[in-house]
């Protein structure tokens, strides 16, 4: 199989999985906020956000090592190495969720008083410091099945998830637990993922067959990788709960819940993200072991190009109508919400393109390049949302996040051009300025001239997309035989 297809097949499996996961999971969301109070909203995702911030600190960035090294021992034929790498990530990252339990719950009294400043925040953390310790084995499992480029298998296990959280907080709110439904349903959500996955992972790689050795060797092999890259994995998400961190300290909950509303709206679209960077990072990696940097180069470029072609019909009719979509879906409370959400939509094209690039530079083994990318737009974001939240509140938190991914795109392509790449994309991408001009000129010009409806809102969104591709053809950017030329390859 060709790299080509292998990619587009590996990717299109993550691509569909990734949209019915992101799907449901913002069908969880509407769900809280039309059965919570616009405060109760606001407490659990600051609390939970909250948690699943300092969680990215107990990984280290092993995850992503544990991907590239199976990938490679598995091309190497080396079992062992492959169960002795799975055993030192998985003891690690248990001892590490037993001391972040612990601390979560000796210090959820302090953090309820004086951080959250709402009854109830410390008994949500305590239920939460469950999901915490069981967490790590189905995210290991992912890492697995995305190691060994078993592409159905991972991209399924998000999408169960999701799953099984919707089910469990509806049997929860049935039974009138209100705020705690979701509580419970991530409490006991990793146990039935465990139960569920494991005979996969037996499956895919049979641990009872193969001996642990050389611990040392691939424990310094692991966190020489790991640790400059322990943000990689997560990447823009680290940017948006800081801003969920920020904000639960200088606004109120209410406002908090209207941007745990916006955002997640906004970063639905990172679904396009997760699955190409699924496939991306194993297969540079492979691509790099195998000295085949022409290959590898002609891709990015590709990418570089689509991605953004890809993206911005899908993004206009939602900038368009975004406060139908919020005041839709959310209801009216949430409705204040729209120019921020806007303002996030405008940033996440940014951050999609500039995960490509961390992800191969990642897989060619560059993690302490990505480790001053995200690093360095966190710092921004950081400074950013002190000057801007105390302004603008949670439009100030999204202007500060999408000025933090536009940085993030402009240094990740800067540091792939001096190590992989022959010539820099910023000609594709400014040739794009006047479509993507024309478009959102003549969206709002027709939905300023034409009343609100759903027939015009679909004909609105129709017209504007159609007005960007033919402007693509007409300033040339793509034309046919090169489509028909890459379909082939497909």
């Amino acid at each position: 199989m060709s790299y080509t297809r292998r990619a587009f097949r590996g990717a299109s499996i993550s691509l569909v999985f990734a949209i019915l996961a992101s799907l449901v999971a913002y069908g969880t969301r509407v769900l809280l906020a039309r059965n919570l109070s616009l405060q109760e909203y606001g407490l659990f995702y600051a609390v939970f956000n909250f948690v699943i911030f300092f969680l990215f600190f107990r990984d280290l960035g092993l995850g992503q090592a544990l991907v590239k090294y199976i990938a490679e021992y598995r091309a190497k034929n080396n079992s062992e190495s492959v169960s002795s790498l799975v055993f030192i990530v998985v003891l690690f990252q248990t001892i590490s969720s037993l001391i972040f339990a612990y601390l979560f719950w000796f210090f959820s009294g302090y953090l309820e008083m004086s951080y959250f400043k709402y009854e109830g925040a410390a008994l949500i953390l305590k239920f939460l410091t469950i999901y915490v310790v069981f967490s790590i084995f189905f995210i290991i499992a992912k890492n697995i099945f995305q190691g060994f480029q078993r592409m159905a298998l991972y991209a399924s296990v998000e999408f169960v998830k999701n799953v099984l959280v919707f089910g469990l907080t509806v049997f929860f709110f049935w039974y009138g637990f209100t705020l705690f439904s979701p509580v419970f349903a991530f409490a006991i959500l990793c146990p039935l993922l465990f139960i569920i996955y494991s005979p996969f992972v037996l499956i895919t790689h049979n641990f009872f067959k193969t001996k642990i050795s050389n611990l040392k060797t691939h424990t310094k092999e692991l966190f020489s990788f790991g640790i400059p890259v322990f943000a990689t994995s997560v990447g823009g998400k680290i940017i948006a709960y800081l801003d969920t961190l920020f904000l639960t300290y200088y606004v109120s909950l209410a406002e908090v819940g209207i941007y745990n509303v916006v955002l997640p709206s906004a970063l639905i679209f990172l679904f396009f993200s997760k699955a190409i960077t699924s496939i991306l990072f194993p297969l540079s990696s492979e691509l790099w072991t195998l000295g085949d940097s022409n290959r590898l180069t002609q891709g990015i470029m590709l990418l570089h190009k689509y991605v953004f072609i890809i993206m911005v019909p899908l993004i206009t009719p939602v900038i368009l109508y975004g406060h139908l979509f919020i005041d839709l879906l959310f209801g009216s409370n949430y409705s204040t919400g729209a120019l921020s959400f806007r303002i996030l939509l405008i940033g996440v094209p940014f951050y999609v393109v500039a995960s490509l690039n961390n992800s191969v530079l990642s897989g060619i083994g560059k993690p302490k390049k990505v480790a001053l990318i995200i690093l360095s737009s966190a710092l921004l974001n950081i400074i950013l949302n002190i000057f801007l939240i105390p302004l603008w509140g949670i439009n100030g938190a999204a202007i500060a996040t999408s000025l933090s991914y536009l940085f993030m795109l402009i240094l990740s392509t800067i540091i792939l051009r001096k190590n992989v790449l022959q010539r820099t994309p910023w000609k594709i991408w400014l040739s794009l300025l006047p479509s993507i001009f024309i478009t959102l000129i003549v969206g709002y010009t027709l939905q300023n001239i034409t009343p609100t409806s759903i027939f015009n809102t679909l004909f609105v969104s129709l017209v504007s997309i159609g007005t960007f591709v033919i402007s693509l053809f007409v300033f040339r950017i793509i034309n046919l035989n090169e489509l028909v030329q890459y379909m082939k390859r497909i």
